[in-house]
């Protein structure tokens, strides 16, 4: 495999290698390397989850790892262990950083050698049009703020999750804690991970000031599988570190939560189907169970259940506001 070569200059006293995971052919993928190729990054490993037809031709300038079978998210886990750099910035296929933001992550990391993780701002595009889409309250940006508006401070603030696939990571604390847990496949990853993190004495931060682009598409991964993830992942989640009393206490809020939105989708049938596999593939999750501090705990959650209830509570006041305004007025 042949790769660019590692650079670590007087003023970028951290090497940084960008890692991608793609898993179907794309064509969002060529795009994403080109951009890549214009920014400072030392290195560019590719993981094929699946075969992917844009990489022809290109091996020269990038690794590419090829596991045997799809590894879902913890096939970051590869490409982090064959990495040259200390920093790695993870993508998705259909990701990448805008000019400056890598620099910016880069001084984040400088100014706080315990650092462990920075996620950057996502922002949703058109990939036809090359429009931003419309921002909610069901973004990353929204929950990472706290559901809070004003100006985050340039070295951001502390957050309790982050976009695996638009984020920079110290690879040492990384690796350290073993990277993402491998079972959850996709959702709760980059939640499990940062809760390890803060309970080895790591920070982790979102840093909105560096931007990437993600480029959405109208269809793709089916919404009711990624639900039915998010349920069985979930209650993996509060096996894995929550102590008995207080997992009780949480998850049934987080289960009526999946409830309302699986009832909202139309995909009750996921939610169901999410809390069978939370039990009949237990197996996968049996020995792992590390309950963590309290103090750990909460920190980690920061105001994660209000975020819930606030996000409840605003798609009502918008469903009885959509209501109000269907019904026919009276002359």
């Amino acid at each position: 495999m042949h790769s660019r070569p590692v650079t670590k200059g007087a003023d970028r006293p951290f090497g940084v290698t960008a890692i991608l995971t793609t898993h179907a052919p794309r064509k969002e993928l060529a795009i994403v390397l080109d951009a890549l190729e214009r920014l400072p990054v030392d290195e560019v490993i590719v993981v094929e989850n699946g075969r992917n037809p844009e990489l022809a031709g290109r091996e020269e300038s990038l690794r590419v790892i090829r596991p045997e079978r799809n590894l879902g998210i913890m096939a970051r886990n590869l490409g982090a262990q064959e990495a040259r750099s200390e920093l790695l910035v993870m993508l998705d296929d259909d990701s990448y950083p805008l000019p400056g933001a890598i620099e910016t992550l880069v001084d984040a990391f400088r100014a706080d050698p315990r650092l462990a993780v920075a996620g950057g701002l996502v922002r949703d595009v058109d990939l036809d049009s090359g429009t931003e889409k419309e921002q909610g309250t069901d973004t990353f940006d929204y929950w990472l703020r706290g559901g809070r508006s004003e100006t985050v401070p340039g070295a951001g603030m502390p957050a309790f999750f982050f976009a695996e696939g638009a984020c920079m990571v110290r690879r040492e604390a990384f690796l350290g804690v073993g990277g993402f847990f491998g079972p959850y496949f996709h959702t709760c990853a980059g939640l499990d991970v940062s809760t390890v993190l803060l309970a080895h004495g790591w920070d982790v931060r979102y840093v909105p000031a560096a931007r990437f682009v993600h480029f959405k598409a109208e269809t793709g991964r089916d919404k009711t599988v990624m639900l039915r993830f998010r349920v069985r992942n979930q209650l993996w989640y509060f096996y894995r570190h929550f102590p008995v009393t207080l997992a009780a206490r949480r998850m049934p809020a987080y289960l009526l939560f999946d409830l309302l939105e699986s009832a909202k989708s139309g995909a009750l049938g996921s939610w169901a189907r999410g809390v069978r596999d939370a039990w009949r593939e237990r197996e996968a999750v049996r020995g792992t169970r590390r309950p963590l501090p309290r103090s750990v705990i909460r920190r980690a959650e920061l105001n994660r259940g209000r975020l819930h209830l606030r996000l409840v509570a605003d798609r009502a006041l918008r469903l009885v506001r959509r209501r109000s305004q269907d019904r026919p007025r009276k002359t």
